[in-house]
């Protein structure tokens, strides 16, 4: 187990429970960025318009599929939101 552990490590390949990990952060993210959108806009498509983001971006991000770390931090950025404090809220047995 160890050097398969090591293996996917060195090549760059997640192991199962990584990726499940993974996927529960994302899905938290975009919980918590339509949560705050939606206190402030109706719908994502009027976000992104007024705020030259693509709509399926935004829709992507709040589905917690694989977005860029810059593309999160713009919109946390449109929504006034401080970087440190979106994740200081985020859960910690993730």
């Amino acid at each position: 187990m160890y050097f398969h552990l090591y293996l996917f490590k060195t090549i760059g390949m997640k192991s199962n429970r990584e990726s499940k990990i993974a996927d529960e952060i994302l899905k938290e993210i975009g919980v918590k960025v339509r949560d705050i959108r939606k206190s402030q806009y109706k719908n994502y498509e009027e976000f992104a318009k007024a705020n030259g983001f693509n709509k399926v971006t935004v829709s992507r991000l709040e589905h917690g599929e694989n977005v860029n770390l810059k593309t999160l931090i713009e919109v946390l950025c449109a929504l006034n939101v401080p970087v440190n404090d979106f994740f200081s809220q985020m859960n910690p047995n993730l």
